[in-house]
């Protein structure tokens, strides 16, 4: 059996075909990520929700590091909820000893034919200092692309405070994070009336010389609705938004 969904974004209304109707486990799996491997350009909800962020705290001068991480929305899977299984890959390069350079790419999106990338840096501006946090900024463009009726750039600006504890100086952040939507109109030309996304989120990070272990719990866009949509979000917040939750590990050398 074939199914035709017909989905309305920022970008445009289109109709893409789903072959996929078992009912095993891994084939759901596999049809969720078709589905949303097509949403990604054409839903800023799912693309913002994607991966966690990226080098909260900056690497050491001239220190490397690559970074796996899955996970994604929550959603309802026959009854269970479970992320979604997005991954990303990241390299990031300590420019300074406050400032870190990066690059992502999205696995998961690359495998439907999406091409989606994020480009950015973190910048410390304030030290901790007891139980006042370590302050940064984190400017980032995210570059997603499908064909040339379909592209987009998402300029995102993060302020995160971390707070470093113990011999090993693990560390936990909160974050928020914000999309800004540079289109004046979306689907069927409508006017465009939500230009500003907003997800605040929480993470724990545990810290070796050379390992680190995170998960991040984050709400996107808590003041945008989540009716009518493909996926039937799990969160408290009923009919607004959504949460995610990944788990990353980042090598350092």
């Amino acid at each position: 059996m074939t199914k035709i969904i017909q989905v309305e974004s920022n970008l445009h209304g289109s109709y893409f075909w789903n072959p996929i109707a078992s009912s095993n486990y891994v084939k759901r799996v596999i049809k969720i990520s078709v589905i949303l491997g097509v949403v990604l350009l054409i839903g800023v909800l799912f693309i913002s929700s994607c991966a966690p962020q990226r080098f909260v705290k900056p690497l050491e001068k001239q220190q490397q590091a690559v970074n796996a991480s899955l996970g994604g929305v929550l959603f309802d899977y026959n009854g269970t909820t479970i992320p979604m299984p997005f991954l990303t890959l990241a390299y990031g390069y300590g420019l300074n000893g406050t400032t870190t350079g990066f690059g992502a790419f999205n696995v998961t999106s690359a495998l439907y034919g999406n091409f989606q990338m994020e480009l950015g840096l973190t910048k410390q501006v304030l030290t901790q200092k007891e139980f006042q946090p370590a302050i940064c900024i984190t400017p980032v463009a995210n570059i997603i692309y499908r064909n040339r009726d379909a592209r987009k750039l998402y300029p995102q600006l993060a302020l995160s405070a971390y707070w470093e504890y113990g011999k090993h100086k693990d560390l936990i952040y909160l974050s928020l994070d914000n999309w800004f939507e540079l289109s004046r109109k979306k689907a069927n030309n409508e006017e465009q009336e939500n230009h500003v996304l907003f997800m605040p989120s929480i993470g724990h990070s545990f810290q070796r010389k050379k390992h680190c272990f995170t998960t991040e719990f984050r709400i996107v866009a808590p003041n945008l609705s989540n009716e009518g949509l493909v996926i039937d979000y799990k969160t408290p917040l009923n009919t607004h938004g959504a949460c995610a939750l990944f788990f990353g590990y980042t090598l350092k050398f």
